[in-house]
């Protein structure tokens, strides 16, 4: 807020005063000292101590949430795990507090690549105590599910979890091992409002998880899954797809070139970069579009041959998906 703030008085005392001798030389002279390397505002150790502190945060946050849930609703535990439910729980509050950074520097952001915010920073170091916090929450909530009780740690337990969770974990491990540390170190403090809209990206994860809790819980054929669903459908396809379209044109104009110009000048690497990041948000995209039209038939299925009275539970929903998807 402080270093916004001063950005805006600048610009006032510029707008205010006009253009009288020596103040917009001030005032490009005084502007490098506001984009200073983030090593000289926000030190190593200092971005260490915040990761460090997401870390702790998020696992105290998993601990509270679960406590929270099994005090309150008490729910059965063979029907419902709540290490599951808060591992997400958990996820859809570091997608918020991503979305609360990301947007308000991609609204006020007026230089495209200069403009600098602290903030970013931090809360990249803190994303990456979130990330590793989700590794062991997710290996958790493995042992809980589909590990046999009284083993906490083996060769075996492991060998599994990665098996089944690999896609997750070489996410994180890229995102911690090389895309944080190029964002806080190996950019030259450009590409702030790049680097939000990355951030952005989290927007669709509440909608996701919320989706994925209502399946769980006997709630896929009502009007609030049909909501849910359609929301996590479309800020899939406009944050995750149609950000990266958005930012070849964004980068473009602020180049002064035509998209095409600007698309085949970028190194090749640019492009795959890019297309590994599209192309499982579209192969998610299906499946999510597949899976929500197959919960959707399963009441007018269950309409069609269930007898007068009769109840279904969660084993006949999962028998009717399977025959669906089989189908």
């Amino acid at each position: 807020h402080y270093y916004i703030t001063n950005n805006l008085r600048m610009e006032a005392a510029v707008e205010e005063v006009g253009n009288q001798s020596g103040v917009e030389t001030l005032v490009s002279l005084s502007k490098p000292h506001q984009y200073q390397h983030v090593h000289q505002n926000f030190t190593v150790p200092g971005l260490f101590l915040n990761y460090v502190i997401g870390f702790i945060a998020f696992s105290v946050l998993y601990l509270f949430s679960y406590d929270v849930h099994w005090s309150y609703y008490k729910l059965d535990r063979k029907r419902v795990n709540m290490f599951v439910y808060t591992v997400r729980l958990v996820r859809i509050i570091h997608a918020v507090l991503a979305t609360l950074v990301a947007v308000p520097i991609m609204l006020i952001t007026s230089e495209f690549l200069k403009q600098r915010f602290l903030i970013l920073d931090m809360f990249v170091a803190f994303s990456g105590g979130y990330l590793t916090f989700d590794v062991f929450g997710k290996y958790n909530e493995h042992l809980q599910v589909y590990e046999p009780p009284g083993k906490l740690v083996s060769y075996r337990i492991i060998r599994r979890y990665v098996r089944k969770n690999w896609l997750l974990l070489a996410h994180h491990a890229l995102l911690v091992v090389f895309l944080y540390p190029a964002v806080l170190f190996a950019r030259d403090d450009e590409g702030d409002f790049l680097v939000a809209c990355i951030l952005f990206t989290e927007l669709s994860v509440p909608f996701t998880e919320f989706q994925w809790i209502m399946e769980q819980t006997l709630e896929p054929h009502n009007l609030r899954y049909i909501i849910v669903s359609m929301c996590a459908i479309a800020t899939t396809v406009v944050c995750r797809l149609l950000i990266i379209p958005f930012l070849y044109e964004a980068s473009a104009d602020h180049m002064e070139m035509s998209v095409l110009d600007f698309t085949l000048s970028l190194a090749p690497w640019w492009h795959i970069a890019a297309l590994s990041f599209i192309i499982p948000n579209i192969i998610w995209l299906g499946r999510n579009i597949f899976k929500t039209m197959v919960y959707l038939r399963i009441p007018y299925e269950r309409k069609r041959k269930a007898k007068p009275g009769e109840k279904i539970d969660r084993t006949t929903l999962d028998r009717e998906e399977k025959r669906l998807k089989e189908d």
